[in-house]
């Protein structure tokens, strides 16, 4: 009997408080629990920090998307090369002919757009995107020394053209100088040509007022004043502009050769200050900029190189050892409550995310901005000009989205993990699950999911970015036939290719580059040429002063060629192979995914030749087919479907599918005014339903040259949008191509922009 009163306590005092070392193990459990939850954080902290240094921070493509995003090689020329203190710079690139940075808007406009066109964007970007990789491959640890040196020698072969491009926008917009008696014009020529020898583009070019009978001898003081070395192309371009009445464009021609001289000096001055001749150390002049020594620039680049080298693979696979470990442990310590474990996984996971939060607000507070010199003013800063400090704040804001925005997606992916694992944990119960590990399982299962959206939604919004459609986000969602587009009449006929009389001062590629996205080309056999009749029976008119030497001269052109090229009825006179040109087109597609092109073709050759060209160029996946009644895609939609070329022919076609009757899509005005005044907004070719409306915006005369001076200012941008405008009341059409001459002069993109309502 005391045996079993001695005992009933024993019992009693068991059921009611477990012995200290159980509540022991529990609290060592739960502390080491803790523990591995914050190993899991240092983990993935150290994870992540590798993957934004590595694959964010040195990775060329967040430098070259921030410079398009911001639209930064076209704003050095709008905003950089147009600040004064870049005046001398803007010297040098025009060929050493001096820039009155005084003088009318206007004349500093052109300067600036003859930069554009001799330095297109396209090259100053890849000099960009090189040094950029240069520089990241150093600080990486790819490379033992730093390159910082840019190869320009085709920026030094572009400076006589640019030079070239200045002198003849200036020359089309300068006052004339009249002159009544040959003598009189010849003192103005001298003064003319030994101005542009100086390195000056005189404010005023000389223009013969006396009998027309006396062309002969005006032609001979120009060609007495540029010597007998005279290229004979150039040769017989000013003698055809002169006897056709035309010596302004003469003098304008004249210009090339004599500014050869100071072009030549000033590429040789910047080739003798460049490294071997070629090369341009960026590092050195921007230290020289900044008023610091290269090797301090260096040792900046030498911490950030040294920081980087921590972060690499080995401390990646450090810290997914740690996280995998820390998981494992959690697991194991926890394994007879699957419950308790998942919701500390979930805790690991939502405290990592808010961990990388806290470390870059921590990051963004305490450490400076590396722009800050350039895009600070007052002591202490670099002192740069206005236009380029404005560029430099928002490529740094732009990046500093872009990581930010890179650092919100990794830390939303193990948030999100962890929200749904502890989401799906918790509503188990409801779901009658029969066990506690269905139920973690379930949880797990929806946090990966989650995790994959977590991480890839925003991957592709931050990539896709704010589409900018043939230059502008707001273009991208009209159908293509609610845009208007900068077009070119004549496209081949630039000086590199005509012998007389070219209608554009650059060449496909350098129209396209400048934002024309319309070209009116022609297409031809090269027939024999038996006579000179033909060169002024038919266009090209020449008078028959001019088509009687010419002919003679042409010599071995006169002959046929096989094959198909672009030029102007007569191919002796100048043409481009059909597949060059084509194949320029191409190269521009391929550098410029967000860009919709359109050709519209006088086609004087076949439909199964054409399509033969396209193929061989490959544009075949480029070419879009538009059904006949049927609604304009949208640009956005033409871009997904790398459908960016449209295609019309004026005489033939289809087929091939793509290759579309102009006049059945589009009606246009007529063309061939002699007069800017003569101007109209009549009909004349297409079907008076069709959407798309071509407006013919230049000035031609018989027996004339195509005129500088007039196409600046019919090119002018009020001149285009009130044209364009009134156009549209009377045909209740807005314009969608226009379509000019010498694109390079007035402001054939700006109108566009303003018809367009972007820019």
């Amino acid at each position: 009997m005391v045996a079993e009163r001695d005992t009933a306590p024993v019992v009693e005092s068991v059921t009611a408080a477990p012995p200290a070392t159980t509540r022991d193990r529990g609290r060592r459990r739960s502390s080491v629990s803790l523990l591995l939850v914050a190993v899991f954080v240092v983990g993935f902290v150290l994870v992540s920090s590798v993957v934004l240094v590595r694959g964010r921070l040195l990775d060329a493509d967040l430098y070259s998307s921030a410079l398009v995003r911001t639209d930064a090689y076209e704003r050095v020329y709008t905003e950089v090369l147009a600040d004064p203190a870049f005046a001398g710079l803007k010297e040098e690139l025009l060929g050493g002919l001096g820039l009155d940075e005084a003088s009318a808007t206007q004349v500093r406009t052109l300067a600036t757009s003859s930069l554009r066109l001799g330095l297109p964007p396209s090259t100053l970007r890849r000099g960009t995107e090189t040094f950029i990789d240069a520089v990241l491959r150093y600080v990486r640890g790819d490379t033992a020394r730093l390159d910082g040196d840019v190869d320009v020698t085709e920026v030094l072969g572009r400076i006589r053209d640019s030079g070239v491009v200045w002198v003849h926008s200036r020359l089309a917009t300068a006052d004339p100088l009249t002159a009544r008696t040959v003598e009189a014009y010849r003192a103005a020529v001298d003064s003319f040509a030994d101005s542009l020898a100086a390195g000056a583009v005189p404010d005023t070019i000389p223009v013969f007022a006396g009998a027309a009978t006396e062309a002969a001898r005006v032609l001979d003081v120009i060609l007495d004043r540029l010597g007998p070395d005279l290229d004979p192309r150039l040769r017989e371009q000013i003698r055809a502009d002169v006897l056709s009445g035309d010596e302004r464009d003469a003098l304008i021609e004249a210009s090339t050769p004599l500014i050869a001289g100071r072009a030549t000096a000033a590429t040789a001055e910047l080739r003798a200050s460049l490294e071997r001749g070629r090369a341009l150390d960026v590092i050195t002049e921007l230290a020289d900029r900044a008023g610091r020594s290269k090797t301090a620039i260096v040792g900046q680049l030498n911490t950030v190189r040294d920081a980087a080298r921590w972060l690499s693979l080995p401390t990646a696979l450090f810290g997914a050892a740690l996280m995998a470990s820390s998981a494992a442990g959690i697991l194991w310590l926890n394994r007879r409550n699957v419950r308790r474990a998942a919701y500390l996984l979930a805790a690991a996971a939502i405290v990592s995310g808010l961990a990388i939060l806290a470390l870059w607000a921590v990051a963004a507070t305490v450490v400076s901005s590396p722009f800050e010199p350039a895009t600070g003013t007052g002591p202490g800063t670099w002192g740069l000009p206005a236009g380029l400090r404005s560029l430099l704040a928002d490529i740094e804001a732009t990046l500093a989205d872009a990581l930010a925005a890179s650092v919100r997606r990794l830390a939303l992916v193990p948030v999100a993990v962890g929200a749904a694992l502890a989401g799906g944990v918790a509503l188990a119960p409801r779901m009658r699950l029969p066990s506690a590990r269905q139920a973690a399982a379930v949880g797990a299962t929806a946090g990966v999911v989650v995790g994959l959206v977590a991480w890839v939604v925003p991957a592709v919004a931050s990539s896709s970015g704010p589409r900018a459609c043939n230059g502008d986000p707001e273009l991208c969602g009209r159908r293509y036939d609610d845009v208007v587009y900068a077009a070119t009449h004549n496209s081949m006929s630039s000086p590199d290719v005509v012998r007389v009389w070219p209608e554009q001062d650059g060449d496909i590629r350098a129209q396209l580059d400048a934002g024309v996205r319309a070209l009116l080309i022609d297409t031809h056999h090269w027939t024999p040429l038996v006579s000179d009749d033909q060169l002024t029976d038919r266009e090209p008119f020449l008078p028959a002063q001019v088509a009687d030497p010419l002919f003679a001269a042409l010599g071995p052109l006169r002959n046929g060629r096989d094959g198909t090229f672009l030029c102007h009825n007569q191919c002796a006179l100048g043409a481009i192979p059909m597949l060059d040109a084509l194949r320029t087109v191409r190269e521009f597609l391929e550098e410029n995914p967000d860009e919709v092109v359109t050709v519209i073709i006088q086609d004087e050759i076949s439909p199964a030749e054409t399509a033969e060209a396209f193929g061989a160029a490959g544009l075949d996946p480029y070419l879009h087919e538009h059904g006949p009644g049927t609604r304009w895609a949208t640009l956005s939609e033409l871009i997904d479907r790398g459908e960016r070329m449209v295609v019309f022919a004026e005489n033939q076609g289809p087929p091939p599918s793509w290759y579309q009757r102009a006049f059945e899509h589009m009606q246009d005005t007529p063309f061939g005014f002699p007069r800017p005044e003569d101007f109209s907004c009549d009909v004349n070719r297409g079907d008076p339903d069709a959407s798309l409306f071509l407006l013919n915006h230049w000035v031609s005369r018989q027996n004339a040259a195509p005129d500088r001076a007039t196409a600046a200012g019919v090119n002018g941008h009020d001149v285009i949008v009130e044209r364009a405008r009134a156009c549209q009341r009377e045909r209740g059409l807005t314009p969608n191509y226009i379509a000019v001459d010498f694109y390079n002069l007035g402001d054939v993109t700006g109108a566009v922009d303003t018809l367009n309502g972007v820019g």
